[in-house]
């Protein structure tokens, strides 16, 4: 850790500078060792015995958790640090941990969860957040789900933005433990894997090196892996980054409730074109003048303008590119255009707007923050 670049770091727990053991719980309890591994998973630099993939970058550091108790109050101090993160600068926020004590999994529908709605709220300004998907895969489907959280993700992995992480071994196997989707609306999780077997980390108590395994190993994996491509394009929004990381993972043709859309590829997403609007490519005949309001809660006006008499289509379709409702396809005569879309009855998340003229297309992204 001598070489790494830590600009500021925050103890939500004891409000100081800190993020050190201070208290005699802290110590007895062990509460560096799993912050300890984890960071030096993501960025540890020792030539020859262990290089994390962000090593290179600059860090925040955050301590939320109060190992001796679980509390909702550390849900509080989650959303404290990606406040904090957000004001300093963070692109990234990597966090191995989870929720589920007070929540069920009937809850695990991308809108109650207190990280949850602070995760989706963090994307939209900027930070691209990261978690564990957690080690829970152990146990079997519960015959009524909603009297337990036990199999499947937990808070914040159920967010609509989060880039939620499996963990799988050397072999590209599923890990025993780790923990399953959808979420209870249906949707996939986790969004990605990387290994979590077995994973070299900094042993805590000494200056030697050990394996350990977790969800919390794997995630801080992507988000170095993230880090390495937002090197590459510092220009990409957050959901940008998940989409390329998640479009070239390697079962992105066949993706399910254990693997989500397989085991990471960086370079293959370093490579990947994204969904972002070429303003270049607009045409004068036709363009969005407004979509407002953006963020919305449930309903948003979309102002566009079509320069010639033509056949116009607007359809809006989710992050997966699943088709979500088709607002226009027919023929627009020339001029001014205002259509209100009501998103009741969605997910909160990132929805992206795609009009198309025989004169040219755009894609516009939205956020439903309910």
């Amino acid at each position: 850790f001598d070489s790494l670049d830590i600009i500021d770091e925050w103890d939500f727990i004891n409000n100081d500078g800190n993020t050190a053991n201070e208290t005699v719980d802290e110590d007895n309890y062990g509460q560096h060792n799993h912050g300890t591994m984890v960071f030096s998973t993501l960025a540890g630099y020792d030539p020859g015995n262990l290089i994390g993939p962000a090593f290179d970058s600059e860090f925040l550091l955050a301590k939320t958790e109060d190992v001796p108790n679980e509390s909702q109050v550390e849900e509080d101090n989650y959303v404290a640090a990606l406040e904090w993160g957000e004001q300093n600068g963070a692109d990234v926020a990597s966090s191995s941990l989870g929720y589920l004590d007070w929540y069920s999994y009937c809850d695990m529908d991308g809108n109650t969860g207190v990280t949850t709605i602070a995760v989706d709220i963090a994307t939209y300004l900027g930070v691209l957040c990261i978690t564990s998907a957690g080690n829970w895969g152990t146990s079997e489907p519960p015959p009524d789900p909603c009297d337990t959280l036990y199999y499947y993700i937990s808070a914040p992995a159920d967010a609509d933005s989060v880039i939620s992480v499996g963990a799988v071994n050397s072999e590209g196997d599923i890990a025993y433990f780790s923990s399953h989707g959808p979420t209870y609306d249906g949707r996939i999780k986790p969004e990605v894997c990387a290994r979590g077997v077995s994973t070299w980390c900094v042993n805590a108590n000494s200056d030697s090196y050990r394996t350990a395994s977790g969800t919390s190993l794997s995630a801080p994996l992507v988000s170095g892996a993230a880090a390495v491509i937002l090197s590459a394009h510092p220009d990409w929004t957050p959901m940008q980054v998940r989409e390329a990381m998640m479009m070239t993972s390697d079962r992105v043709d066949t993706p399910d409730n254990d693997y989500g859309y397989g085991v990471i590829d960086v370079m293959a997403a370093i490579d990947y074109e994204t969904s972002a609007i070429d303003e270049n490519s607009i045409p004068d005949e036709f363009s969005i003048l407004n979509i407002y309001p953006n963020p919305f809660n449930p309903t948003t006006t979309m102002q566009f303008k079509v320069g010639t008499d033509g056949h116009t289509s607007l359809h809006v379709y989710d992050i997966t590119g699943h088709l979500v409702e088709t607002i226009i396809n027919e023929k627009l005569m020339a001029g001014d255009h205002y259509y209100k879309w009501d998103a009741s009855g969605l997910s909160s998340g990132i929805y992206f707007i795609h009009i198309n003229l025989p004169t040219g297309n755009i894609t516009q992204k939205i956020t439903y923050l309910k």
